[in-house]
């Protein structure tokens, strides 16, 4: 432990050691004055960790990326607020302090907190915005006031935490054995299923990896994980119960391999045990081509975290493997073992950055109300917070805590909501964007600039180069999260009616950007909204490419006219090349918006020669895909199978032989008749509207 100097702290310590706790420690006043009594209180060492910016802290940092903060373990962490407060980095750091151990947090006195100008708060500022106030530090302000934390303060002086030595101070480990049993068990049974390992920071998820592989000692094990650090408990735990001296940089132990998920999709599996640690970073289609690659695989993952691990990718990947492997086991681990129950840290932590919100489940969709919220009012409401969080939380996979703050303090941001008397039952952020300065557009245009926040002005002035696109004013739906169970309901387009109503006569136009899958594409479609562009890249986390809808006032029609017709070019061109993988329902899902042309006459006439003969795909296809391209609602028309050849075969440009094995067809009469009854379904519709 490090040495504190100041005798009134001791009790402090002495309870923290003896209960294998951990505890927040405000220090609030003027910076200058927090430093010194940092430096007076504290002997600053190696076991220390230092996150601020102030220069007499010689060995503080403030490190860029959150890898470079996790992984570690500290007696004693400092967060200088003063340096900006990201919630991230400060929920980061919290799970670095060892048990005994504490978490500096350096503030202004509390009762200046909501007027003071924190030096991040310009971090949540679209470009054009300013904030003048604070309502994450005003509902700071109000939790601090409530919650059972030690603080020193320059203008009240101390106050210590002390409940007393109450707690046991031996952890319990049994709850992780069984989980450990549990899982090898079913790993040696003879229909293995997948199994989902659920559980907070600080339950040894990562360590009963490594302690599983030592169990297994016969057996193979392959560990992934996007980043190594991630996994450096599982090879600590691995190394002691295998006698290995472990340096911290291994990458292959006793009977333990780190594989990085890329490298693993390629690889050759033979018997390996898969383990997949911080599942929730990984791509879901990824996931999904793990599981299906590997026999016997694990997926570890934090319930909600500072990476933006959150519950949103548990229920979508569950609900994959509720449907492919109904017998999949689920477990989840809730004892920490890295500290004792009831952490004080944990649960402050918990509760500043509402990383424990659950949303109640509701049926009552009754005298249901719509109205915008202010962020003060959510702010200062700690059950209507919690309830629009999880919301978002369970709407979004890659939530983090800098979120919570962004839903608080952004000035670009309107959040409209539905609810009944009871509770919320959606809620839909919208950020106001476009209306960029004349001066900065030829720097946009260039690359120069890239004014934040204005997403979707600019990535449309980039795609076709009307400035108009920087000039109007724009409503971008960051996003709609309707309660779970009433999904499907039409709550979701009865608030975006809501939003439309009250924003048709301030904006020009409305959109939106999103992962592109062919659900949530029709219902923006169903509403109104034209796609305008697809990502050129998938998502590292959703694995999904960024599809951008639009629906606009009358007068900006043109606008948005000229920009479809410039998408449709583009997209039917790049699905033989760039979106040759994409899946066909949400091609398919997309053609079927597009304005119908007409098909040119001498076209018309070779399709009706081609149902004179016997059609060959090498010499017939081009006149289909051309007919396909003008009109593609004639996909609507066509059977499954045919609407499969239609797309992935000549619009995206695939292999025979890829098509074979997915339809069915195995031999080539079977082939030739299914593309001859693609020709005769689209003559018959063709025919049928000449």
């Amino acid at each position: 432990m490090p040495v504190y100097k100041a005798s009134n702290l001791e009790a402090l310590f002495a309870e923290l050691a003896h209960n294998q706790h951990r505890q927040l420690f405000l220090l609030c006043g003027e910076h200058d004055w927090a430093i010194q009594q940092v430096k007076h209180l504290f002997t600053l060492s190696r076991h220390c960790l230092l996150l601020s910016k102030h220069p007499e802290l010689a060995n503080a940092c403030w490190p860029e990326h959150l890898h470079q903060i996790l992984g570690q373990e500290f007696e004693l962490a400092l967060y200088d607020g003063y340096a900006g407060i990201e919630p991230n980095k400060l929920a980061a750091l919290s799970g670095t302090v060892k048990a005994g151990g504490l978490l500096i947090l350096i503030l202004p006195e509390l009762d200046d907190l909501p007027c003071w100008q924190d030096p991040s708060l310009a971090t949540w500022c679209s470009h054009g915005f300013t904030a003048t106030q604070s309502p994450f530090l005003q509902r700071w302000q109000k939790l601090f006031k409530e919650l059972d934390v030690s603080f020193y303060s320059q203008r009240h002086g101390l106050s210590l935490s002390l409940e007393g030595h109450t707690q046991q101070s031996q952890i319990d480990f049994s709850e992780q054995q069984s989980t450990l049993t549990q899982i090898t068990t079913q790993l040696k049974s003879k229909k293995p299923q997948p199994i989902l390992l659920s559980a907070d920071r600080g339950r040894g998820k990562s360590a009963a990896l490594g302690m599983l592989a030592a169990a297994m000692s016969e057996q193979t094990f392959i560990i992934c994980a996007f980043q190594y650090r991630a996994v450096i408990s599982s090879f600590k735990h691995l190394a002691q119960l295998v006698g290995v001296n472990y340096q911290g940089h291994e990458k292959h132990i006793a009977n333990l391999h780190f594989v990085p998920p890329d490298q693993l999709l390629t690889m050759q599996l033979t018997d390996q045990i898969v383990l997949i640690d911080e599942a929730a970073a990984i791509p879901v289609p990824t996931l999904i081509a793990l599981v299906k690659k590997a026999q016997r695989c694990v997926f570890s993952s934090t319930i909600i975290g500072y990476e933006g691990n959150g519950r949103g990718y548990t229920l979508r990947f569950k609900r994959y493997l509720s449907k492919h492997y109904p017998d999949f086991l689920a477990l989840s681990m809730r004892q920490p073992i890295r500290y004792q129950q009831h952490d004080p840290l944990e649960e402050h932590i918990n509760q500043l950055f509402a990383l424990d919100c659950q949303y109640p489940t509701t049926a009552d969709t009754s005298n249901l109300t719509y109205t915008r919220l202010t962020a003060c009012e959510l702010a200062l409401d700690e059950s209507l917070l919690h309830q629009a969080f999880s919301l978002l939380v369970l709407a979004h996979y890659q939530t983090t805590v800098n979120d919570l703050r962004q839903l608080l303090d952004s000035p670009s941001q309107a959040i409209y909501i539905v609810r009944n008397p009871q509770q919320l039952l959606g809620l839909s952020l919208v950020n106001f964007e476009g209306q960029i300065e004349h001066e900065l557009h030829d720097d946009i245009a260039m690359g120069k600039r890239r004014p934040k926040g204005h997403l979707l002005p600019q990535q449309l002035f980039a795609a076709q180069g009307d400035a108009q696109f920087l000039i109007a004013k724009t409503a971008r739906i960051v996003r709609i999260a309707i309660a779970p169970n009433l999904h499907g309901k039409g709550l979701g387009t009865q608030l975006l009616n809501y939003v439309e109503q009250q924003l048709k006569q301030s904006v020009d136009y409305l959109g939106s950007s999103f992962g592109a899958t062919a659900i949530l594409l029709n219902f923006w479609q169903k509403n109104g909204y034209r796609t305008v562009k697809l990502g050129y890249k998938q998502d590292k986390a959703s694995g999904e490419y960024a599809a951008m809808v639009l629906k606009s006032t009358t007068a900006f029609e043109p606008y948005l006219e000229r920009i479809c017709q410039h998408f449709r070019m583009n997209f039917t061109y790049q699905l033989s090349n760039l979106y040759q993988q994409l899946p066909w329902q949400l091609v398919k899902c997309i053609l079927v918006a597009l304005p119908i042309q007409s098909i040119p006459e001498p076209l018309i006439r070779q399709l009706n020669f081609m149902m004179s003969k016997q059609t060959l795909l090498e010499q017939d296809s081009a006149t289909i895909w051309q007919v396909l391209i003008c009109q593609p609602k004639l996909l609507l028309t066509l059977s499954d199978i045919s609407q499969q050849l239609g797309i992935r075969l000549l619009l995206q440009n695939n292999t025979k032989e890829l098509l074979k094995g997915d339809l069915s067809l195995g031999s080539k009469k079977q082939f030739s008749i299914a593309f001859n009854t693609l020709v005769s379904e689209i003559h018959e519709q063709v025919t049928s509207l000449h």
